[in-house]
């Protein structure tokens, strides 16, 4: 046999054991991805029963009081100098 035959032979022969070339995908029903899901959905149901939990507490107050319409601020101080 040629050259080229053994090397398409061999060719041949790892495309037909390997089964598909390429890296192999993994599966979404285990590993990582599946675990960062779970994380992601855990975080966002802990954040929903946490703003749930702020928004019975808060108390509705009966005598709000508009904020003044000047604000003095202290003096400001000078940083460094030339």
């Amino acid at each position: 046999m040629t050259r080229r035959a053994w090397i398409g032979l061999l060719l041949f022969g790892v495309l037909a054991g390997c089964g598909r070339p390429g890296f192999p995908v993994a599966p979404d029903d285990y590993g990582i991805g599946l675990r960062m899901q779970q994380e992601r959905q855990k975080e966002e149901r802990a954040r929903k029963e946490a703003a749930a939990r702020a928004a019975a507490e808060q108390k509705p107050e009966e005598g709000i009081v508009a904020p003044p319409d000047e604000i003095t601020l202290p003096d400001m101080r000078p940083v460094g100098g030339r």
